[in-house]
């Protein structure tokens, strides 16, 4: 029975499906692979952390961040029976909404594999000093996405940061025991449990942009660190960033969101029309040439003529529609585009939040100009600072990336929409923290099958 339980996919050739019963994680073993090669050798073994990242859909952040905030609008083709994500953009929706469930079904799921690889790293030969490097790094590179995965959970089904230690958040998952039934813990213990795996990721080896490298843990402890409020840490480790990472310039800034430059990229994930859900998905459906979602009117209105980032937008030539393009396809496919999860300019923002927050107000004013000098040609430099002009340039910058929602919710921030925006008349335009709506639900389904999730 052990034996059976511990197949899984691993690669990103093979797919996983989830139903639910006495667990949270059910891995399905058909056309699985019996992960006892896996363990046979350490490139074996590196194979099987690969696959971690196949399994791996932050794009469900991307959708849910956007849809939920003030960075989109229904297009008029969306509703119905057949539409996408129109509940949780209107703020409708239900604990059996579709998308939440599968973010939920797909972030636990790679926990699982990860967890599986972590508890039987031991069993992998290693024939010399080389091998034991690569096997250490390997391991320290499986809590590095642990951790990543384990956040993104807590973005979207956790408690606002701003509700303090005691507010409760997911579960952290550690082991693959499918019989157990955990429940929602603090915050102050989710935390614990996170900052122990990120301390573990610091031996990653890794150099590469599409793993879980140095820089992307450094990344992801400042982001971390800015949503615990813990403000000495994300000023530290968003400046560890800053000083290896230029920002793109004007001149470049196209050609980041084309693939083609790397500059300012961190962390990304690689993807290919094999991938059914990547950024260019989430707003469009090819196929069947029907928009989902077009950039709020709210958004557009916020740049100024001479910002590059207005190059995120574009109109159909037949329609005159505007569509979002910041995910514009690369050289060989105009629907493919690798997901940034982690940018520099990201950190420039961190670390003037951070700035902010301790009364470094010239310092914090200093990192936003400094962000708006590499995306305005004329001009664009602000005077004074406050918390709203950070959380302002944050959606400017960050817009589609899966950060909007996240940053207001962090904050106990209330949505706020043009009239223009709204799907119907009488929806509504502002979104508060007391609002039931206001706090994405954990799946109905999941709840059923384990009460202690509730």
């Amino acid at each position: 029975m052990r034996k059976n339980i511990l197949k899984v996919m691993l690669f990103a050739c093979l797919g996983i499906s989830m139903v639910s019963c006495n667990n949270m994680l059910d891995v399905d073993p058909q056309d699985a692979l019996d992960t006892e090669k896996v363990y046979t050798s350490v490139s074996n073994f590196e194979k099987g952390v690969l696959g971690s990242y196949s399994l791996y859909s932050p794009e469900y952040s991307v959708l849910i961040g956007s849809i939920m905030a003030d960075e989109c609008r229904l297009n008029s083709q969306n509703n119905g029976v057949n539409g996408f994500g129109n509940l949780l953009n209107r703020w409708e929706y239900t604990s059996e909404d579709d998308i939440l469930l599968k973010a939920w079904k797909n972030y636990y799921a790679d926990i699982y594999s990860i967890n599986l690889l972590l508890e039987n790293a031991a069993k992998v030969p290693v024939r010399n000093e080389q091998e034991k490097a690569k096997q250490k790094s390997l391991v320290a590179e499986l809590y590095g996405l642990r951790a990543m995965v384990h956040f993104e959970l807590h973005r979207n089904f956790g408690a606002p940061d701003a509700e303090g230690n005691k507010a409760l958040t997911i579960p952290y998952i550690t082991d693959t025991d499918v019989n157990k039934k955990p429940g929602k813990i603090s915050l102050s213990k989710f935390y614990e449990y996170l900052w122990l795996d990120l301390e573990k990721a610091k031996d990653v080896d890794e150099t590469v942009d599409f793993r879980m490298n140095k820089n992307a843990v450094t990344a992801l402890e400042a982001r971390v660190a800015l949503y615990q409020k813990n403000y000495i840490v994300a000023l530290a480790k968003s400046t560890q960033i800053i000083n290896q990472f230029q920002l793109s310039d004007i001149s470049q800034y196209e050609n980041l969101w084309k693939d083609k430059s790397p500059s300012e990229v961190i962390f990304r994930l690689k993807r290919s029309n094999d991938n059914k859900l990547r950024p260019n998905t989430l707003w469009q459906d090819y196929t069947a040439g029907r928009k989902f979602f077009q950039p709020s009117y709210k958004l557009m209105d916020s740049y100024t003529e001479s910002d590059i980032r207005l190059s995120n937008f574009s109109k159909d030539g037949d329609t005159e529609e505007e569509f979002i393009n910041k995910y514009p396809g690369n050289d060989f496919s105009d629907k493919v585009n690798d997901v940034k999860v982690f940018r520099a300019s990201e950190m420039y923002l961190i670390r003037a939040e951070a700035n902010y927050f301790l009364n470094r107000n010239d310092a914090a004013l200093q990192d936003i100009n400094e962000l708006r000098k590499h995306r305005i040609s004329n001009g664009g430099q602000l005077n004074t600072i406050d918390l709203n002009t950070i959380l302002n340039e944050r959606y400017l910058e960050l817009s589609y990336e899966g950060h909007r929602y996240y940053d207001l919710k962090r904050l106990r921030l209330p949505v706020q929409r043009l009239e223009k925006d709204l799907a119907a008349e009488g929806d509504q335009s502002e979104l508060s923290s007391g609002n039931k709506a206001y706090i994405l639900p954990i799946p109905l389904k999941e709840t059923i099958v384990n009460p202690n999730l509730k």
